[in-house]
């Protein structure tokens, strides 16, 4: 059995509270009675008083909210299965995040360019597993590997320079980060890391990263977003309305520019390509098309042919519950009870 709505079953959590608070009120009620009544009249006082079926309205009531719940969750019935094979890649995306993306060479700026050209290698990605590792000084994952690429589009658009709070660019962490993400997974499928930044690296184990990658068969492909003459990298408002451009210690404006050196050094020796993006083409396409040639495991899997609803089932119980609990009588007074009033 399989459920829409798998969260829904969390809220049957409820019913524990529920049966806590119903046991302590009905301990309560019991003081308080003994507390008021005594003796002879103590009887008299609970002629009609049914406990039991106090306690039988209660379950019942119990019991059709449960359904109820279970009814909200979507029960499916999985019934046929056919074996099928699937095959594919595994692509971790570093993402640099640094200030310096916002740069607007490219328009409307380099890190909103990248995000576009990554949501439409998703579309086309098939069965590839996709992973996302955001860096600037730091690096982590922030999208472990996974095939759900709707849900990997929609993180996409969450991502902002203002993830990471120390700023700077090192490359050689970022890669690190995304080799330790994908080399966990099964060795012998096709694994390949694409690195997007502006180059401008602040540290010197880049390269060396990249020769690590290479050496446990994960291919390191790299793309450079920006001009090489460079440009300014504004600051913004609230209404994304540039008020200055970022400057330095010294109070002088910053200039940011690509540095393609660095970034044909790592795809050398991560045994991939260096592709400078355009303002038409970040290249994301080219490189896809290259990782598409390496291996690709191919494994059987079973997948379902039909679900059945079974939601309208439970309903019917729950209703039926209420039906019961409501028409059930709350007891009835004894003759000898009427007759002493």
């Amino acid at each position: 059995m399989s459920f829409e709505n798998p969260w829904m079953l969390l809220v049957l959590l409820l019913v524990i509270p529920i049966i806590l608070v119903w046991r302590r009120a009905v301990k309560k009620r019991a003081i308080k009675i003994r507390k008021f009544t005594e003796g002879a009249f103590d009887e008299k006082l609970h002629i009609g008083n049914h406990e039991g079926l106090r306690k039988t309205h209660f379950i019942l009531f119990l019991m059709a909210i449960v359904f109820l719940i279970l009814a909200c969750s979507g029960p499916n019935y999985a019934s046929g299965k056919e074996k099928i094979k699937i095959s594919g890649i595994d692509i971790i995306i570093a993402l640099d995040v640094s200030n310096s993306m916002k740069a607007q060479d490219i328009l409307p700026n380099r890190i909103d360019c990248a995000k576009l050209a990554l949501q439409q290698l998703l579309a086309t990605m098939g069965t590839d597993r996709f992973g996302i590792v955001v860096f600037a000084a730091q690096a982590y994952t922030c999208l472990p590997l996974t095939s759900d690429h709707a849900a990997a589009a929609m993180l996409l658009q969450s991502i902002t320079p203002e993830m990471i709070s120390m700023q700077g660019t090192s490359i050689g962490f970022a890669l690190d980060n995304a080799l330790a993400s994908i080399i966990k997974v099964e060795k012998d499928r096709g694994k390949a890391i694409i690195l997007i930044t502006d180059g401008e690296n602040h540290d010197g184990d880049a390269v060396k990263a990249a020769r690590r990658a290479a050496a446990n068969g994960v291919i390191v492909c790299t793309i450079g977003i920006g001009s090489l003459v460079g440009t300014t990298i504004p600051e913004l408002n609230d209404n994304s309305t540039v008020i200055t451009n970022k400057k330095d210690e010294n109070g002088k404006v910053i200039i940011s520019k690509l540095d393609e050196v660095v970034l044909k050094e790592i795809a050398k020796e991560g045994q991939g390509i260096y592709v400078h993006a355009s303002k038409n083409d970040l290249g994301i396409v080219a490189i896809y098309k290259l990782l598409k040639n390496i291996n690709k495991t191919t494994k059987d899997t079973w997948r379902t042919t039909h679900q059945t609803p079974l939601f309208q089932w439970f309903l019917i119980v729950s209703i039926l519950l209420f039906l019961i609990e409501g028409l059930l009588p709350e007891g009835k007074r004894n003759s000898t009870n009427e007759n002493n009033l």
